[in-house]
């Protein structure tokens, strides 16, 4: 294992020209009885990356029978963007993704190429465990493509490599995670992976739901890469530690440690006072023309928001979306106040946004199950400033 992880550091070939699309070649050669031919198996972790698929790491297993010419990687996660309908599926919830394999070499010099942070774990398992495990991997892969129904959280490639190595294992995982508590829920993973990018992470935060706010266990925290690395660590089998071995053979040059939380609310208050700013200052400078093309802007942008924000909870299968109470906040009832109402009937509009911003503002201001603290000090002075602009025009009405 040391020979082959310092043969590993010393290598520093660039990927193959073919890059990141010979990961995903079909391994022909190994549709092949398995039994005795596989013997060591590693969990392999990479870290962070720049790209937004990227940022929450990814992991494989690493295979390797020397006699045999066994040495690749076994990885989850896969998704072909040039399938017809990919976008709107993935839309809708629906997201059939794959596994692939392919030669270690290639993969690691692949990762090493996008300068990402590559940790191996030698698995103290025996060899019919290793073969249980290959067997495992293989029928879950082989004939490529084949798909399964993909979630960030729940299904994706950790939890992937979680259930197969908890069944070679014997239900070892399940008994010593299930009732340990983790050590963030997936909403505070989500923001500290995310929050150096900050439209991307506020719009994610914006997005999802109470689903991601619930406590949860170890078992659930591994969906990232990561913490399965982690837990792994100090699992004990009948035969001692799972973990024989573990060492990062490729230290990341340019990303740093993401699973610090970064704080965003100064850029959040910064936009929420500037957005404030551009809707009134017109109004305090009686260009009624341009304060109200900017109302109309903003109220078709707030608007359009809320309406995103509930065909994500009622027209989709993305989970972590529903029962979003920034509905509340954003609400796509704003959309209205384009249409030629009556007097009684824009009050009661009005009315009804008064009341639910009021309600979503101090729901999620409050850890009470959707905090979301940060987005709400962009969001919400401009809520309050559609809200007393508008307010005006009703009372020349009543």
């Amino acid at each position: 294992m040391n020979h082959r992880l310092n043969w590993l550091k010393r290598e520093g070939a660039s990927p193959p020209l073919l890059g990141i699309a010979l990961l995903i070649i079909p391994l022909s050669l190994m549709c092949f009885s398995s039994a005795s031919r596989a013997q060591e198996a590693y969990l392999v972790t990479y870290g962070p990356g720049h790209e937004v698929w990227e940022l929450f790491g990814h992991n494989a297993i690493w295979i390797v029978d020397e006699s045999q010419g066994i040495d690749h990687s076994f990885s989850f996660g896969y998704f072909d963007l040039g399938r017809p309908g990919f976008y709107r599926d993935f839309a809708r919830g629906i997201m059939p993704y794959y596994g692939s394999a392919g030669r270690s070499e290639r993969e690691f010099a692949f990762y090493r190429e996008r300068d990402r942070d590559i940790r191996v774990q030698q698995l103290n398992l025996s060899p019919p465990q290793v073969v249980e495990l290959y067997n495992g991997l293989h029928q879950a892969i082989f004939p490529q493509p084949q798909y399964y129904d993909y979630d960030y959280y729940l299904a994706n490639c950790s939890t992937r490599l979680r259930d197969l190595l908890d069944k070679v294992t014997d239900g070892a995982l399940t008994e010593q995670w299930k009732n340990q508590p983790a050590t963030r829920n997936f909403r505070d993973h989500t923001r500290a992976l995310t929050a150096h990018r900050y439209f991307m992470h506020t719009g994610i935060q914006t997005l999802l739901g109470p689903m991601i706010d619930q406590e949860i266990t170890l078992w659930q925290e591994v969906f990232l890469p990561q913490r399965l690395a982690d837990g792994l660590a100090d699992v004990q089998l009948g035969q001692g530690a799972l973990v024989l071995d573990d060492q990062i053979i490729y230290q990341s040059k340019t990303v740093g440690n993401r699973f610090d939380t970064v704080s965003t609310w100064r850029i959040s208050l910064v936009l929420g006072l500037a957005s404030l700013a551009v809707l009134l200052l017109p109004v305090f400078l009686r260009r009624r023309r341009l304060a109200r093309w900017i109302e109309q802007a903003m109220i078709g942008i707030v608007g359009l928001s809320g309406l995103v924000i509930a065909l994500m909870w009622l027209g989709s299968g993305h989970e972590a979306t529903w029962r979003n109470a920034m509905l509340l906040v954003l609400n796509p009832l704003w959309l209205l106040w384009f249409w030629p109402l009556g007097k009684r009937l824009r009050l009661g509009l009005w009315i009804v946004l008064l009341i639910s911003g009021l309600i979503g503002v101090v729901y999620l201001a409050l850890p009470l199950g959707q905090y979301r603290l940060d987005a709400l000090l962009w969001y919400a002075p401009l809520i309050g400033g559609l809200l007393w602009q508008t307010l005006p025009a009703l009372e020349k009405q009543v």
